[in-house]
């Protein structure tokens, strides 16, 4: 796969990420898409693999991928994605690719959240990290604060988003405690019951986005070295207007006509 073919890929794939990124030099452009065409790797496992076994050893071949690229002597598995990151590996340690891969270890395990908390952790290490990769690769100065504040509002958003997919793995992004605050049950997620009780635990969610959003645009105009990295977060306000009331409703697309010009005025005046 060349790096025509990420772009083809990130399209459907990661679409947003992929139009912020059309806003960086062509040879920054290659690092974000190996980045995200990676990500994306990691991310379909779960849903693709119906037994935790299999799930488990395709995550495992990826620990393995990547080590190999950092050994003394580095080896280059014959795969598109391990051959777009060996060229990374300069600026990018090993364990931020470790931390992506180990996060997705919890998905395959259907593990429930146990709370906001947890949920906020899991963004971080997965949404969080891949703004804070993506910074490096752009070579974009950013306030640490200003990158978590990106991944969670964009990481939370999204798993609001796919609530219906993520709640069949047994990974919704609701808090244990809040279920049982409304005598829910993880079990109730599943079978997609209990809608009203779901749309209020999970109200929590929805707030540390807003709150997340709201912190990272306070942080004032956005650099233009940064918009490629992480542009595509002044697109959260929207997809959370969008939500559906009902949180096992697929959320609508938004036209990408619209996402287009919101990343181009924000390219234009970092806003």
């Amino acid at each position: 796969m060349q790096d025509e073919d990420f772009d083809i890929l990130l399209q459907k794939a990661d679409p947003d990420r992929r139009l912020a990124a059309l806003f960086a030099t062509p040879q920054v452009r290659d690092r974000l898409f190996a980045l995200y065409a990676f990500n994306h790797e990691l991310g379909k496992i779960a849903d693709a693999s119906s037994e935790s076994m299999i799930g488990e050893m395709k995550l495992t071949w990826w620990r393995d991928a990547v080590s190999d690229l950092y050994a003394e002597t580095p080896k280059v598995r014959r795969h598109a994605i391990t051959e777009g990151l060996a060229p990374l590996t300069d600026m990018i340690p090993q364990a931020e690719w470790m931390g992506l891969i180990e996060a997705r270890f919890d998905d395959i395990s259907a593990r429930p959240f146990t709370s906001l908390d947890a949920v906020v952790d899991y963004v971080d290490e997965t949404a969080g990290r891949l703004v804070r990769l993506a910074s490096t690769l752009c070579e974009a100065e950013l306030d640490a604060d200003r990158i978590r504040a990106a991944g969670r509002a964009w990481g939370l958003t999204g798993l609001l988003r796919a609530f219906p997919l993520r709640a069949r793995i047994g990974r919704a992004p609701v808090g244990g405690d809040d279920l049982a605050r409304v005598e829910a049950t993880p079990a109730m997620l599943a079978q997609g019951l209990g809608e009203a009780k779901v749309a209020e635990a999970i109200r929590p969610v929805r707030e540390a986005a807003a709150r997340a959003i709201r912190d990272f645009r306070s942080g004032g105009a956005l650099p233009p070295e940064a918009v490629p990295a992480v542009g595509y977060a002044v697109l959260v306000p929207a997809y959370l207007k969008a939500l559906p009331a009902s949180p096992y409703a697929l959320a609508p697309e938004r036209p990408l006509l619209l996402r287009q010009m919101r990343l181009t005025w924000l390219s234009l005046t970092g806003r």
